[in-house]
């Protein structure tokens, strides 16, 4: 063969190992793989939404947990699974109820009708398939009338002690707009 042709084949050769060995190395970065699902994108948007309330002092000047509540945008119920991750991942600082009904998380005997245990409501949009980055729009409520649609970012990240490219990843909201 001549030698020309023997240096087109050898570089031919070591693009493709280089391509294999760039492939296999991505798969190794549980970064690449961290999507955001839906247990994920609630918890992230529930912990956006209680980094934004003021706190809630009960009778004796203790603050209590933020109340949050989360009803699907359709109607539809969120997975009970979903419900029980989300509830699990927030146990430690906040309350989140589920709810079917927006009408279920107001109060009606009181003036102006505000979310029930002075807490809010995330009307949520439908949940976008898992990936990395997701948007999802949201509508938080303070009160019947009193609706501010946000449309949040969400990006998946893992713990910092992610060397287990199986462990379960985490998101957070990294930008917030009002469509």
């Amino acid at each position: 063969m001549p030698r020309r042709a023997r240096s087109a084949q050898h570089g031919a050769v070591a693009l493709a190992i280089a391509a294999l060995g760039l492939a296999g190395c991505g798969s190794d970065d549980p970064q690449a793989t961290a999507v955001v699902g839906s247990a994920d994108a609630i918890t992230a948007a529930v912990a956006w939404q209680a980094d934004e309330l003021a706190p809630v002092l009960d009778d004796d000047g203790e603050a209590q947990l933020p109340v949050i509540f989360v009803v699907a945008g359709d109607g539809a119920t969120i997975d009970v699974g979903v419900q029980a991750d989300v509830a699990g991942d927030t146990v430690d600082w906040a309350t989140v109820r589920f709810a079917d009904d927006v009408t279920d998380t107001f109060d009606p005997d009181l003036e102006g009708e505000p979310v029930r245990d002075d807490g809010v409501m995330l009307l949520v949009g439908p949940m976008p398939d898992p990936a990395p980055s997701i948007e999802l729009d949201l509508v938080r409520y303070v009160a019947v009338d009193d609706g501010e649609p946000f449309r949040l970012e969400i990006t998946a990240e893992i713990e910092p002690d992610g060397t287990d490219p199986d462990e379960t990843p985490r998101a957070m909201v990294t930008a917030v707009t009002q469509p």
